[in-house]
């Protein structure tokens, strides 16, 4: 919430693999996040491989991280792709 933004933890009872947090950001922007442990990774063909694909696959941004030092600027970028948004949506919505 410092940044501006909502980050939820995400279950969907039923579907297991889908990823551990939902980010939302002003003008609209939902990122949906895969935390792993440092150098973990998503395993090809698995649950959260599918997944992440299949939200792609709606235009949805997907991102891991694994590594503390990727959060910053994963919420820098959020930020101004936020930011950038609202100033295309201003006056059509």
């Amino acid at each position: 919430e410092r940044a501006g933004g909502l980050c939820l933890k995400w279950t969907c009872p039923g579907r297991r693999g889908v990823p551990d947090r939902m980010v939302l950001f002003p003008g609209g922007l939902l990122v949906f996040v895969e935390l792993k442990r440092p150098g973990a990774k998503v395993k090809a063909q698995s649950l959260q491989d599918f997944w992440h694909d299949r939200l792609r696959q709606y235009d949805f941004i997907v991102r891991v991280i694994s590594q503390p030092d990727e959060i910053a600027p994963f919420v820098e970028g959020c930020v101004r792709h936020s930011r950038a948004l609202r100033e295309q949506l201003k006056g059509v919505v």
